[in-house]
């Protein structure tokens, strides 16, 4: 088990500095770190602090064999076996790893199956991790008495998927600088100075399976005059892999003293490339040295190019004693990816020893190791010139190991029982270039943002390779989603006046889902530098420059089902024309909903379709965003529909492009809103229809019958019952879209049918018991007096056509009395107050809470404010009637002269009642 502190302390400092130098440094004005991660990063690059912690083997017997640090994760694997005792360069036939991730958590790979024997005796095993959850053992095997290296990919589940072939006995292995572009296989030269190479996929993420990709061949130039001593495989920054060659001249052929005895050359061979480029010549002596070593090569920190460390072995004479000896020099080869050479210089071996190695530092400078009875490492700068600084391991250490992107070294003490103990040292860092990535890792940002901001510390040029932005699935087993991706030249970046800032535009889908994880992923060679036009380094490790969004606002504006238009291409409208309709829908409707992402059940489709007249080989198809049932956490049918459009409009940018069915988009044509209120709100629209051919047959039978009634009343109480309809409408199917709306309407809904209830019960209680006509007619017409009463509380007005005459009818022919008349006056006035008035603010609130304002709401607006209209004219009208009436009277008294002033202040009084 883990000495808990210490793997604590060990999880923090490889987390950290993983975190940090594999996004080169990643920090912004606005993160917050705090003070005590502050100083371990500072200090991080000068202390010489050293941090030990203790692994303890589960498994008793198993001895460490090897390990291997990756440093684009910052993870480490154990590699344990049993040693045969009978032979000791030999292992048992089981592999046993244990992978630690950078926050300490292990993972136990006991695999159980016989490996050849060919590959455990003597051993002859490497391990490559491919991906998150495959890893690949390769070996040597024999298949028919001829020796060829292959490999087995494995799972994390102890599980092996499959063996393929990957070449000749000799030579490299190694997967792509840039994670998603795989592996390859380099044999080792012919005699004609040929080597096969072959590239491979990286196991699918579900099946495990892995393809060759193309293969090809590398070529050595010269070699009719030259021989192939050597050769060396390395990393390219963009994603490909370098070749360089060492030739040496055969002097069998000849001999000529102004001939370069030793030449070195290096080949190309580019991401996505089908051949590597000609040989380019990066050294060259005439010196007749016996030998050149390449030991390295690798790219460097800052857009500089490549660097070699090539050792020259040399036989010096001494001319006073006339005796020889053998000297080995050291020295840093520089180039650029055309071949140009950059700087040769020597190299300072301040152990003056030849049992060294040297390691090329990813910040700059070199390691130079020197084992003996301790492990000493000397730091030399850019230059190679020692920098007077030297760390050792104590002679208990047996194995040593480097995290490069970290700048730590990992020394291993002698295995007790069970037992490793593990101490980490830092190496400074010579080029701790920071540039500054906006928003800042972890950031909460606005999902409206317009950019995001690379600020480089040279300057710098786009180029060809990607920016992409993903959202993070929360499922570990799905795929994260693409939300853009476009390279430099695609002209939609933009470099700032500075040359130093970047500014990457931001489609407004990308950043559409509230309260979700984005990180970008910045491939290596998207910008070069404007000195050298070599390509920087990027970010190619996921969940390094993250960020989130913030949650969704729980008073988001609600949006009522939109339609949408989209036109397919001429080879999706073929394709849809072929197959049949509803499964090209469905399987669109599929894509949309992983795409966007939204719920599938939020898209559906009328299944309508046509030739657009503009273009009659392209195709229109018919899309509906329904309304989202919880709108509290669910985005509403406008933000998607906006969604959609914008992901069609930048489809080769998007994941839509990637799809079968979403890339048969016309992109050219936008997706377009359309509206069909038949089909949303038929139901309501026929009740209107009918109802109102209803009362057009009545009046015209009224007339017919009776041309004297007043069968205006009619036109006002049909006025009242459809305003009512549309807002008890509104009530039940519009009001829960805006739930801060929902009380207010609902009080001002219920509180006037209550008022209008009482008062009609007050007129017919006070009619029943004053006026004898009326009691008559109650008793006459029960359950067309229950059904005035209940009607009345739609509005008290209603009661109006019991005196209206109306159709000529005897039983619309009751006398209301003055008093009960003045009521249903007072009624209609209080009832602009508490009804109609609140409910236009009311509209005018849910007008600014939506973004789609349909039928419903309008109409209510609509009727609300013609019935308001409606009564302040009908009551001035009768207002003004009434007074005409009593000036009349008044006028007519006085003329006669037989009215007294007390006469007249009684007929005044009488009038006022």
């Amino acid at each position: 088990m883990f000495n808990s502190k210490m793997l604590i302390t060990f999880v923090c400092l490889l987390s950290i500095c993983c975190f940090f130098a594999s996004s080169q440094n990643v920090l912004s004005s606005s993160q917050n770190i705090s003070s005590s991660q502050t100083t371990s990063l500072q200090d991080n690059s000068t202390s010489t602090q050293d941090i030990s912690f203790i692994y303890e083997e589960p498994i008793n017997g198993l001895k460490l064999y090897n390990t291997y640090t990756f440093s684009l994760d910052g993870s480490l694997m154990i590699w344990m076996a049993f040693e045969d005792e009978d032979h000791p360069a030999c292992m048992l036939p089981y592999l046993h790893l244990r992978f630690m991730d950078k926050a300490g958590k292990i993972k136990y790979m006991d695999f159980n199956y016989t490996l050849p024997a060919e590959a455990i005796c003597p051993i002859n095993i490497d391990i490559l991790p491919l991906t998150n959850n495959y890893a690949m053992i390769i070996y040597v095997k024999s298949n028919n008495g001829v020796k060829g290296k292959y490999g087995i990919i494995i799972n994390y589940s102890n599980e092996s998927i499959n063996e393929i072939y990957l070449g000749n006995a000799d030579g490299f292995v190694g997967r792509s600088i840039v994670p998603y572009k795989g592996f390859i296989n380099i044999e080792k030269p012919d005699k004609e100075g040929i080597a096969i190479w072959r590239w491979f996929s990286l196991p699918d993420i579900i099946t495990g399976e892995v393809v060759k990709q193309k293969n090809g061949e590398f070529h050595a130039p010269n070699i009719l005059s030259y021989t192939l001593v050597d050769s060396l495989n390395f990393l390219l920054v963009d994603g490909g892999f370098g070749f360089m060659y060492i030739l040496k001249y055969d002097e069998t052929k000849g001999s000529d003293p102004n001939l370069q005895y030793w030449r070195v050359y290096v080949s190309f061979l580019r991401e996505d490339a089908d051949s590597p480029t000609i040989p380019y010549l990066v050294y060259q002596t005439t010196e007749r040295l016996n030998n050149i070593t390449i030991n390295s090569c690798t790219t460097t920190y800052n857009a500089e190019g490549y660097v070699c460390t090539m050792a020259l072995n040399n036989t010096v004479m001494n001319k006073k004693n006339n005796k020889s000896r053998t000297e080995i020099n050291y020295y840093q080869l520089r180039f650029l990816s055309t071949g140009a050479l950059e700087q040769l210089n020597k190299i300072s071996n301040p152990t003056n020893n030849a049992d060294i190695d040297l390691e090329i530092l990813y910040y700059g400078g070199f390691l130079m190791e020197h084992i003996h009875s301790t492990m000493d490492f000397y730091l030399l700068d850019n230059n190679g010139n020692y920098m007077q600084l030297r760390e050792s391991f104590g002679p208990e250490f047996f194995h040593f190991n480097i995290f490069h992107i970290n700048n730590t070294i990992v020394g291993i003490k002698n295995q007790s029982n069970n037992k490793l103990e593990f101490l980490l040292k830092s190496i400074p860092r010579l080029n701790n270039r920071r540039h500054i990535y906006m928003p800042a890792i972890n950031e909460v940002i606005d999902p409206s943002i317009k950019e995001i901001i690379i600020k480089y510390t040279i300057p710098v040029k786009l180029s060809t390779a990607n920016v992409s932005i993903f959202q993070q699935s929360d499922d570990p087993s799905k795929p994260d989603l693409l939300r853009q991706t476009f390279s430099g030249d695609h002209k939609l970046c933009t470099v700032g006046s500075d040359n130093y800032t970047v500014h990457i535009p931001i489609f407004e889908s990308t950043f559409s889902q509230p309260n979700s994880s984005y990180y970008v992923l910045v491939d290596n060679n998207f910008v070069i530098s404007q000195e050298r036009d070599e390509p920087l380094m990027g970010i190619i490790k996921k969940n390094i420059w993250t960020f989130s969004t913030k949650p969704l606002n729980m008073l988001v504006q609600h949006s009522n089902s939109v339609a949408g238009l989209l036109r397919l291409n001429e080879e999706g409208s073929l394709k849809f024309l072929q197959m049949n309709h509803s499964v090209f829908f469905k399987s669109m409707i599929q894509e949309f909903s992983k795409v966007i992402p939204v719920n599938e059940q939020r898209i559906s489709t009328s299944g309508i379709w046509k030739y657009d007249t503009t273009s009659p080989k392209k195709i229109l198809l018919t899309f509906k965003i329904n309304e989202a049932k919880d709108h509290a956490i669910e985005p509403n049918s406008q933000m998607i529909f906006e969604i959609l459009r914008t992901l069609i409009k930048q489809k080769r940018f998007t994941a839509l492009s990637s799809n079968e069915y979403t890339s048969l988009i016309d992109e050219s044509a936008p997706f377009i809103m359309t509206r069909n209120y038949f089909e949303e709100y038929h139901s309501l629209i026929i009740i209107f229809i009918v109802g109102s051919i209803v009362l057009i047959i009545l009046y015209i039978l009224a007339r017919l019958k009776n041309p004297e009634a007043r069968n205006f009343v009619i036109f006002e109480t049909w006025f009242i019952i459809q305003d009512f309809a549309v807002d008890l409408a509104f009530v039940l199917l519009k009001v829960n879209n805006t739930p801060h709306l929902k009380i207010p309407t609902m009080i001002f809904f219920i509180l006037p049918i209550v008022i209008n209830i009482l008062l009609a019960i007050n007129i017919f209680v006070s009619e029943m018991a004053t006026n004898p006509s009326f009691s008559k007619w109650v008793k006459e017409s029960l359950p067309l007096s229950s059904m005035c009463t209940l009607f009345s509380a739609i509005d008290i007005q209603i009661l109006n056509t019991l005196s209206s005459d109306l159709f000529g009818l005897k039983i619309f022919s009751i006398p209301l009395t003055q008093r009960s008349k003045k009521i249903m006056l007072w009624g209609s006035i209080i009832n602009i107050f508490i009804e109609d008035v609140p409910q236009i603010i009311i509209q005018g609130l849910y007008y600014n809470s939506v973004i789609t304002y349909d039928l419903i709401p309008s109409l209510a607006i609509a009727s609300g404010g013609l019935i308001i209209l409606n009564k302040l004219i009908l009551r001035s009208y009768h207002a003004l009637i009434r007074w005409i009436h009593r000036r009349d009277k008044i006028n007519e008294y006085n003329k006669n002269r037989r009215l007294s002033a007390a006469s007249i202040r009684s007929i005044r009084s009488n009038f006022g009642n």
